[in-house]
C-alpha cells in the first residue's frame, strides 16, 4: 500500500475556487492503484482510512468536471540508482520539495506559498516498492476534503 503525506500550503481557512476544465483521461467511476495515476487525474478516495500516513491503495478516477476530493498536479520518481526504498524523512524531504516546486506552479499558475489548495503526496511503501513502484504524486485538495468540480490546471488558487 501507498502512503498519503499531508502539507499544507497556506492555513486550511483559505477558500478553494476550482477551475471549470476537465483534466481527466479516465471515465467516471473507474478504480485505479494509486501507483498508476498520472498528471491531470482527479480521483475520490476507495478506503476511509485514507490520508495521514495511513496506507492508500485503490481511488477512484472521475472526469474532473465531475466531483472529486483530489487531483494530481505534479510526479517525480526515484531513479534507477535508489536501489532501496528511502527512509520515511528522505521520502517527506523529496514529496515537501518537489510538491512545491515548479511543476506546482505550472500546473496550478501560482507558486505553492501563495496558493489556496492542501498540498499532499502519494509515494511507495515497501510493499508497492517491491513491485517496482517509484512514484511521488503530488495531488491538492481543499482543506476540508470536500468535494469539488473543476480542474486545478490553470486556476491560479
Amino acid at each position: 500500500m501507498r502512503t498519503l503525506t499531508t502539507f499544507l500550503a497556506l492555513p486550511v481557512a483559505a477558500t478553494l475556487v476550482m477551475g471549470l476544465s476537465s483534466c481527466s483521461l479516465f471515465s467516471s467511476g473507474t478504480s485505479t492503484a494509486t501507483k498508476d495515476l498520472e498528471v491531470g487525474n482527479c480521483y475520490n478516495t476507495v478506503s476511509k482510512e485514507s490520508g495521514g500516513d495511513k496506507p492508500v491503495g485503490e481511488v477512484t478516477v472521475v472526469d474532473c468536471a465531475k466531483t472529486h476530493t483530489y487531483e494530481v498536479v505534479a510526479q517525480t520518481t526515484f531513479g534507477e540508482d535508489v536501489k532501496e526504498l528511502p527512509n520515511e524523512d528522505s521520502i517527506k524531504s523529496l514529496g515537501e520539495g518537489f510538491c512545491q516546486g515548479e511543476d506546482f506552479t505550472a500546473y496550478v499558475g501560482v507558486e505553492a506559498g501563495k496558493s489556496s489548495y492542501q498540498i499532499e503526496y502519494l509515494s511507495p511503501s515497501a510493499d508497492t516498492w517491491a513491485k517496482g513502484d517509484r512514484k511521488i504524486s503530488c495531488v491538492v485538495s481543499q482543506g476540508n476534503k470536500s468535494e469539488v468540480k473543476g480542474s486545478a490546471k490553470g486556476s491560479k488558487k
